[in-house]
């Protein structure tokens, strides 16, 4: 028995070993993601405490409008003719509007300016807010962001204004090349998120999560897999055995 049973321990053994390895390995890959996030969310509080860029320096460094977060103060006109609004955006719960912009800056550029949400209608769901309309020029006080992100939808609604004289529309995805196009105007790549508020609008954004607890929730699960698998085969090749052969 004892001889049948010796290379039935070492495969055990050896299974026990690299589920350890393993497990270990995939903790310590989530401490170190956990750490690079971490790093990321001090970038960013530096980044946002940073004084906020002008129109100067943006014109004079393009590469400026990469830096995604960072604050900025840009004059120009808005084009209220080419406001749409974005369907279906969830914001505490509650679904809405993301209302939209574009804002002609002094180069003849454009920049698509998300200008706030608002909960949607639940008597008349198309109905949007009105936005005021300053004339002539205006300074619009945001931080770089990300182009709005493509929702999956089973919906016929447009997905782009046909026509640069078009009034408000609601649609349910778009991109800045298509609006590019459409419009027959240069876009930058990238949209200016404002903070000061606007009367019928909500601006306050959620703040950007970058989810280090999840990484140490997961680290933690897969170190307890590691020294459980260790204690099961403690437990079943030594001191169960043990035990039993002190009662016979």
């Amino acid at each position: 028995m004892q001889t049948q049973g010796r290379p039935f321990s070492w495969v055990v053994l050896v299974a026990t070993l690299i589920t350890m390895a393993v497990t270990a390995r995939l903790g310590w890959w989530q401490l170190d993601r956990a750490g690079e996030k971490t790093h990321r969310a001090e970038q960013l509080a530096a980044l946002q405490s940073e004084p906020a860029w002008q129109w100067d320096d943006l014109r004079h460094d393009e590469q400026r409008w990469q830096v995604v977060h960072h604050s900025v103060v840009l004059p120009g006109e808005w084009r209220d003719d080419l406001t749409f609004f974005l369907d279906n955006r969830p914001h505490q719960g509650q679904v809405g509007f993301w209302a939209f912009t574009p804002l002609v800056l002094p180069d003849g550029s454009w920049v698509l300016v998300k200008r706030g949400w608002q909960v949607r209608d639940p008597i008349d769901p198309s109905r949007v807010p009105q936005l005021a309309k300053p004339s002539g020029k205006v300074t619009v006080k945001g931080r770089i962001d990300v182009e709005p992100p493509q929702w999956m939808t089973l919906s016929a609604k447009e997905s782009r204004p046909r026509h640069p004289t078009e009034q408000h529309k609601i649609l349910d995805n778009v991109s800045l090349s298509e609006l590019s196009q459409v419009w027959h105007q240069p876009l930058h790549g990238v949209v200016l998120q404002t903070d000061p508020s606007e009367p019928g609008l909500r601006r306050d954004w959620p703040a950007v999560d970058f989810k280090v607890s999840t990484h140490w929730g997961y680290a933690f699960q897969w170190f307890a897999l590691s020294l459980t698998a260790g204690l099961l085969y403690v437990w079943y090749q030594w001191l169960r055995p043990a035990r039993k052969q002190e009662h016979e």
